[in-house]
């Protein structure tokens, strides 16, 4: 619990350049981000540092901050791994519990990428999961990727709508990597993030051509909106550490732009002595005062729903709600309009593990 007001940005994680695979250089992409309005940006190229290598993270002149991380994946390009906070990559290492472990000894931190995909009707582009559950020791999860999202619906007569309009079309985080992340949730704390995975692809049909996600499409989907100490924020030596500790505790929740903009909505746990919470990892100074509350401001009408546990307890059709908790448990809390997921927060767990 703190007394302190934390300062809510937004941006976007699961960026690709040309120095992987890529469509756009970190030029492009820095432009764009200034023009979606962002605060910061997560580029995760497969394999390489060469974007940190180059100069490219850090505070840019439009005022996004660049944070740049990358992707490692197994030998069978399964088990994708974004890997942040790390001066050099554990490539070279092709079991996914050493490169997880190698990237926690080096100070960094990761996430599932992807974890849940499936889907076996485009050839040239299979499905990339996270088979390895017996590994421990990654700090979150993935648990909304656009891009992933939207090939995994891309089939049938709705491909054209998905090929015209891609981001109105985005589905919900799949139920069952949900339901994973909830009970793992209950044995200790795991975040999530929302990724774009960006590419600005260019799909080919013969001589025609054209890219489906360009790169401003693609910032205005899913957002993740974290909560750092304002102090911090813009600090030249504190920028970096305040993103990584906020991605890593998931002091935060994602959205789908998509349908509306979610900068300003405000998701917390009061207890009666006043003290507030922000989704995410409990401070072990933290104690617990019953009754506490959820309450929950968004920027917009919505259908708001609270869960513990894994399982929907309460919800309301409304721009806020609140709800009085009395038992332990991990709540968090999802919002859903304009007939899809809009919001889903991390976790608040109350009570001690395992819950």
């Amino acid at each position: 619990m703190t007394t302190e007001t934390l300062k809510e940005i937004s941006g976007c994680v699961h960026l690709h350049t040309t120095f992987s695979d890529g469509d756009c250089d970190y030029a492009k992409i820095i432009d764009a981000a200034g023009a979606a309005g962002l605060d910061y940006i997560c580029v995760t190229d497969h394999n390489t540092l060469a974007g940190r290598e180059a100069g490219f993270g850090g505070l840019r002149d439009n005022g996004v901050f660049v944070l740049i991380g990358y992707e490692h994946n197994d030998e069978n390009n399964h088990n994708h791994y974004l890997a942040f906070g790390v001066d050099k990559t554990a490539c070279g290492l092709t079991d996914p519990r050493e490169y997880v472990d190698a990237i926690k000894r080096m100070g960094g931190i990761g996430f599932l990428a992807h974890p849940a995909e499936k889907r076996d009707h485009i050839a040239s582009l299979p499905p990339y999961p996270w088979t390895r559950w017996d590994v421990e020791g990654f700090d979150g999860i993935e648990v909304w990727n656009q891009i992933s999202d939207w090939m995994e619906r891309l089939r049938g007569w709705q491909s054209l709508t998905r090929l015209l309009s891609p981001n109105k079309k985005l589905g919900d985080a799949p139920p069952e990597l949900m339901e994973r992340w909830d009970t793992l949730n209950r044995k200790r704390f795991v975040s999530a993030i929302g990724g774009v995975d960006a590419h600005s692809r260019r799909f080919k049909w013969g001589p025609f051509s054209c890219v489906v996600f360009p790169i401003d499409v693609e910032l205005r989907g899913v957002r993740m909106h974290l909560f750092v100490k304002e102090s911090e924020w813009g600090n030249a030596s504190g920028t970096a550490d305040a993103l990584l500790s906020a991605m890593r505790d998931g002091r935060g929740f994602i959205s789908n732009f998509s349908r509306g903009d979610a900068k300003g909505s405000k998701i917390i746990m009061t207890d009666k002595t006043g003290a507030v919470r922000y989704p995410g990892r409990r401070e072990p100074n933290d104690s617990t005062h019953f009754p506490m509350k959820i309450r929950v401001e968004l920027t917009d009408k919505a259908k708001i729903v609270l869960i513990r546990n894994g399982q929907r307890m309460q919800s309301a059709t409304a721009a806020s709600a609140e709800w009085e908790i009395n038992e332990n448990g991990v709540y968090r809390v999802e919002a859903y309009r304009v007939s899809g997921a809009w919001i889903y927060s991390n976790p608040f767990p109350v009570g001690e593990y395992p819950l």
